[in-house]
């Protein structure tokens, strides 16, 4: 899910030999809680969420779903503690899942629901250093107040292994510097002909590095990220004795993006617009393109018949609006645009396009019933296209392919 839970407001009742804690700052039920015996102070957590979909994906086989639902609980921990050192914290977001398909409506493997644990957050803070299960570093707007776990929002919002150091400048400025697991957004070096039937196996081992500068204030946020993705290939084609060796290669890819965030309480307390941008070059996972079909999804780079090797470029941007009637009812506007370009003529004629366009736009409405129960009716249009169609059998089955996605979805926090 995009956005984050509500702050939940359960009372905490605790034995008369555990005591509070203070100067923790934020927890999950206001308090922090000291573990007997101990100098670590506890806050915990939960939510559960409940998420029926409807959605008109085109192009998908028939026996996968129209509808399908979801049911969430979510554990949430954090622990504190004072060293000599500097404040040690351990944050833990743990899914507990129930599918009745898999993203956007695919069937499962065995045709019924299935179980599944979905490590949210899962790290360690010690002074400037965090290391485990987070957000990337790149991220900034991340689809927040975009809510159900399968959106179709185009734009980066991405949880993986993760070690970074954040440096804080004073005025509201901060500085991180990140390594983050490639492997999650490794696209692949295709080949330019797509009639060609080689494997192509990935060889990088390097981390992305990652980094962002920001600034934060009442007026709202800003943040200027970019990573550099090395990606690695080798082609091979048979089995055994009659394996074969052909071209292999590696490039640098890289994405940049700026974001924006205002505060607007003169519109109505809690009112905010959020503006974004990326173009990346050889990382295309860093658009966030939204393609439930899986067709014609874009590698990395593709490597030509000469050897050479082209990069696939692209940008995107995204905006969103949220509006507070009152307390209890608010309203969520939302839109992103993605593109890509196929920088190879080889691969441009085998797949029968030039690039691609990914675009959404849909709204949300939002019933705050009480501080820890909330409602939401959520609308969403996708639209995944190709440019310059031609029908070769090896892109898009068809020119475009479109959805419109409908979710309902309680939610409880404690």
């Amino acid at each position: 899910m995009a956005a984050e839970p509500l702050p939940g407001t359960g009372k905490a009742h605790a034995a008369s030999h555990v005591r509070q804690c203070t100067g923790y700052g934020e927890s999950f039920d206001g308090k922090f809680w000291q573990i007997p015996g101990t100098d670590t102070c506890i806050s915990l957590g939960g939510y559960l969420w409940a998420e029926g979909y409807y959605n008109t994906y085109t192009g998908m086989p028939q026996q996968d779903h129209r509808s399908y639902s979801i049911s969430t609980y979510g554990f949430e921990l954090d622990a504190r503690t004072n060293t000599e050192y500097g404040l040690l914290r351990s944050m833990m977001d743990l899914r507990f899942q129930m599918r009745t398909a898999q993203d956007w409506g695919l069937s499962m493997p065995n045709g019924g629901a299935e179980a599944v644990l979905v490590p949210w957050r899962a790290y360690l803070q010690f002074g400037g250093l965090t290391a485990g299960v987070k957000q990337s570093t790149f991220d900034f707007y991340a689809n927040l107040n975009i809510y159900g776990t399968d959106p179709v929002t185009v734009g980066d919002e991405t949880h993986l292994p993760i070690l970074a150091y954040t440096t804080e400048f004073g005025g509201g400025w901060s500085a991180t510097l990140a390594l983050e697991e490639s492997s999650v957004r490794n696209e692949g070096i295709s080949h330019a002909n797509a009639a060609i039937a080689r494997q192509f196996a990935a060889r990088s081992k390097l981390p992305d590095l990652v980094g962002n500068i920001q600034q934060s204030g009442d007026w709202g946020e800003f943040q200027l990220s970019g990573a550099l993705h090395r990606e690695a290939a080798i082609a091979t084609q048979g089995t055994g004795a009659g394996l074969r060796t052909w071209q292999q290669g590696a490039i640098w890819g890289y994405a940049v993006q700026a974001g924006l965030m205002f505060n607007l309480p003169q519109i109505a307390q809690g009112d905010n617009l959020y503006l974004q941008a990326a173009y990346t070059d050889g990382a295309v996972s860093y658009l966030g393109l939204v393609n439930p079909s899986g067709n014609f999804n874009p590698p990395d780079a593709f490597i030509n018949s000469d050897g050479s090797i082209s990069t696939v470029s692209g940008w995107n941007a995204t905006a969103q609006y949220v509006h507070n009637f009152n307390a209890y009812w608010n309203v969520t506007l939302f839109g992103g645009y993605g593109a890509f370009e196929l920088n190879s003529a080889e691969a441009q004629a085998s797949l029968g396009a030039s690039g691609g366009v990914n675009y959404n736009f849909g709204g949300n409405i939002v019933w705050q019933a009480t501080s820890s129960f909330s409602m939401y009716l959520q609308y969403d249009y996708n639209m995944y296209k190709a440019r310059d169609y031609v029908n070769t059998g090896y892109g898009l089955p068809e020119p475009a392919q479109k959805a419109s996605q409908i979710l309902l979805m309680a939610q409880r926090v404690f």
